[in-house]
């Protein structure tokens, strides 16, 4: 079996205010894990609160990344905003099934999806 690849955030803000973190690798229990929770901490709290997780690289994750992504999740909600999951591979839809997670957050099958989702919607113009 190959060598685990660390784990990794890529942070980017788009245009439209949505931030966008880049997960690659495995997520497991350390400090990687406890700085992705203190980035959302700080983005939710600074009211950057609409937030995708592109999860497309993740090639595994433990149940301490599951309990960082229920908390992130909940923050982020308690700040009015949304964390959207993308590209979640099937192994890692997997254990979000088997954990009964799944159904807790919302998951779109690619990035751009997820940004669409949380991009705000154009007012009606009055006619």
């Amino acid at each position: 079996m190959g060598a685990e690849m660390p784990f990794q955030v890529e942070r980017s803000a788009l245009d439209s205010g949505i931030m966008v973190l880049a997960l690659s690798g495995t997520m497991t229990m350390g400090n990687q894990l406890e700085q992705l929770e203190r980035n959302v901490r700080d983005l939710a709290t600074s009211n950057q609160n609409r937030i995708v997780l592109d999860m497309s690289r993740i090639t595994y994750l433990d149940s301490s990344a599951i309990g960082v992504l229920v908390s992130c999740h909940g923050t982020v909600r308690n700040f009015g905003g949304q964390l959207r999951l993308a590209g979640v591979t099937a192994r890692v839809g997997t254990i979000f099934k088997m954990t009964g997670v799944g159904e807790l957050f919302s998951l779109d099958p690619t990035r751009d999806i997820a940004v669409s989702a949380l991009a705000p919607k154009p007012s009606a113009e009055p006619s």
